[in-house]
């Protein structure tokens, strides 16, 4: 049985940051694998369990935790009566409220407790807790947040650089966003990975992906397919895509 999952929109002071808030609520057990995105999430767990495992080796996540930037395909697992908030960042919106070069916490299942004030946590967890309905969990939620952001001014050029690879669909030049954002190309490089935590060809990698996995319908030869999203031929195409969602494209669509 699918959970229910349940999606909200940031309130205007938050939009600048977050993406979404997703409540996700499980009746029975459910396991899925999750492609890779190009933002940090903080995930609240209320209920229940969350384990992960990308190789063979499986992990429980902590109550609150942080995760970054992956290159492969997560496969989640959540048990019976499981509840958990998602909170997806901006790919720029983390470095606001943790104020620290992201590619620090490039990792899986970082305790929040690590990185945020434990006592505001406990609070908000308990609260959450005693909420009953999902729109007051969200406005609970986001008071949190906002106490939480650290760091309010953002780097417009970083903003600008992902619109132009979100335009593009991965497929533009590293040194052409450099050039339209007026950095040379080591220091845009090294802005992008402190505030983002990934390289900019990393995150581009990872919003090509993504956009040729949305187009596969369209297509009727991968061939072609990989040949309009710049990978080298198919062979390069089938195995970037097996690394990102854990199949081939013949599996992933049957």
């Amino acid at each position: 049985m699918e959970p229910t999952v349940t999606e909200y929109k940031p309130g205007p002071q938050l939009s600048r940051y977050i993406e979404s808030y997703l409540i996700i609520q499980c009746d029975e057990s459910f396991s899925k694998s999750i492609i890779p995105h190009h933002s940090f999430v903080l995930t609240i767990k209320l209920k229940g369990n969350h384990d992960y495992h990308m190789q063979s080796e499986m992990h429980q996540l902590p109550s609150i935790s942080v995760s970054g930037l992956r290159k492969t395909v997560k496969h989640n697992t959540l048990s019976k009566g499981t509840e958990i908030i998602i909170v997806k960042f901006q790919p720029w919106g983390a470095f606001s409220f943790f104020n620290r070069p992201m590619y620090e916490l490039n990792e899986i299942g970082i305790s929040g407790y690590d990185l945020l004030n434990k006592t505001a946590l406990d609070e908000m967890h308990s609260r959450l807790l005693e909420t009953k309905d999902n729109r007051s969990k969200i406005d609970e939620l986001e008071k949190f947040l906002w106490k939480a952001v650290k760091k309010q001014t953002m780097d417009k050029r970083i903003i600008e650089a992902i619109s132009q690879m979100n335009q593009t669909q991965g497929k533009i030049k590293i040194n052409e966003i450099a050039s339209i954002v007026n950095l040379s190309i080591d220091t845009f490089e090294k802005k992008f990975r402190e505030i983002t935590g990934g390289t900019p060809k990393r995150i581009s990698s990872i919003i090509r992906m993504s956009s040729a996995i949305r187009e596969i319908p369209k297509y009727n030869s991968f061939t072609r397919l990989a040949y309009d999203f710049g990978y080298f031929d198919q062979s390069h195409f089938i195995k970037e895509f097996k690394s990102f969602t854990g199949k081939t494209p013949t599996q992933f669509l049957a």
